[in-house]
C-alpha cells in the first residue's frame, strides 16, 4: 500500500480486518481499505506518529506523536475528536482501553498517563516509570495494563495502583498472551515469556539483534517480529522456534497481526505498508 511519504512506523488493523490505519514520519495517519486499495489522510500532527490503536468496535483511531500530544480521531470519518497534552516528551505508544472508554500512553518523559474519552481529562494522576517508556498494553480482561522501559510494570487500569515491578526486565516491545496468564517482551536480540502475576520469566530465545516490535494473534499462539536482515520471523509461542520468515527489500518498523491471525501488515522504511496472508 503506497502514498506515505516518509518511513511507516506502526500499522493497526480494524476488527473487521477489512481495513487497516497507519502512522508515518510524514506526520500523518492513513486509514486503508484492504479490499480496494483506497486511502483516507488524517492530518493534524505536527511531529512524526510513533503508534496508532483501534477500538474494539472499530469507531475511533488514536495515535501518539512525537509532538507529544495523544490524538483520538473517528475511525469512519477520519475526523480528529480529540486532542490529549501533558506529556511533556516524545509519545511512543498508545491502545485503547477494552471497553474503549479510556487510552493509556507511555512516553520519553518516563510517565504513563490514562486519558478519560468521557471527560477528556486524566482518569488518575500520570504514573512515573524507570526510563523513557517505549510501549504499553492492556491485559485481555482489561483489569491491567503493562509498561515497557528499563523494567516492565504491571499497574491496576481502574487507579494507577503498581502491582508488579519486575527486575531484569528491560523491552521496547510487549504484548500479553492470551488469557493475560503470561505476557510476552521483547529487546535487542531477546524475546522473553514471563508470568504476569509473580514476575517469573518462562521461557527466553534468541531472535536478531534489535527487537523494535512484536505482534501476537488473538489467539496467541505465533509471535512475529522484524529482525535487522529485513525479515520478519514468526515463532512458535509454546516453543520459541522460528517457523516462518517474511522477506522484504527494505527495513521493517512495525508490524502487526490482524486479530484473526489470517493476516500481517508491515509498515516499513520506504513509506509503505505491506500486507501478508
Amino acid at each position: 500500500l503506497e502514498g506515505h511519504e516518509n518511513a511507516v512506523n506502526h500499522v493497526c488493523f480494524y476488527p473487521d480486518e477489512n481495513k487497516l490505519v497507519s502512522g508515518s514520519e510524514d506526520r500523518t495517519l492513513r486509514i486503508w481499505d484492504r479490499n480496494t486499495g483506497a486511502v483516507e489522510v488524517l492530518n493534524g500532527h505536527t511531529g512524526r506518529v510513533w503508534e496508532v490503536d483501534v477500538s474494539r468496535d472499530g469507531k475511533m483511531i488514536v495515535s501518539g506523536s512525537a509532538d507529544r500530544t495523544v490524538r483520538v480521531w473517528n475511525g469512519e470519518s477520519g475526523e480528529m475528536m480529540n486532542i490529549f497534552s501533558g506529556h511533556w516528551g516524545e509519545v511512543n505508544s498508545v491502545e485503547f482501553s477494552r471497553d474503549s472508554n479510556r487510552v493509556v500512553s507511555g512516553s520519553d518523559d518516563r510517565s504513563v498517563r490514562v486519558w478519560s474519552l468521557e471527560t477528556g481529562e486524566l482518569a488518575f494522576e500520570p504514573v512515573e516509570c524507570r526510563g523513557r517508556v517505549f510501549c504499553v498494553r492492556y491485559s485481555p480482561s482489561g483489569d491491567r495494563f503493562a509498561s515497557g522501559a528499563n523494567c516492565v510494570q504491571i499497574w491496576d487500569a481502574q487507579t494507577g495502583v503498581s502491582i508488579l515491578s519486575m527486575r531484569n526486565s528491560a523491552v521496547t516491545s510487549l504484548a500479553w498472551i492470551g488469557d493475560g496468564t503470561h505476557f510476552i517482551g521483547g529487546r535487542k536480540s531477546q524475546v522473553t515469556i514471563w508470568n504476569s502475576h509473580n514476575g517469573e520469566p518462562l521461557r527466553t530465545w534468541k531472535a536478531h539483534n534489535d527487537c523494535i516490535a512484536l505482534s501476537l494473534p488473538l489467539a496467541g499462539s505465533h509471535v512475529v517480529t522484524p529482525d535487522e536482515k529485513k525479515t520478519a520471523l514468526v515463532f512458535d509461542v509454546s516453543t520459541g522456534k522460528q517457523v516462518g520468515a517474511l522477506t522484504h527489500d527494505t527495513t521493517i518498523l512495525g508490524i502487526v497481526y490482524s486479530p484473526s491471525g489470517k493476516f500481517i501488515a508491515t509498515g516499513c522504511r520506504d513509506n509503505k505498508v505491506y500486507l501478508w496472508e
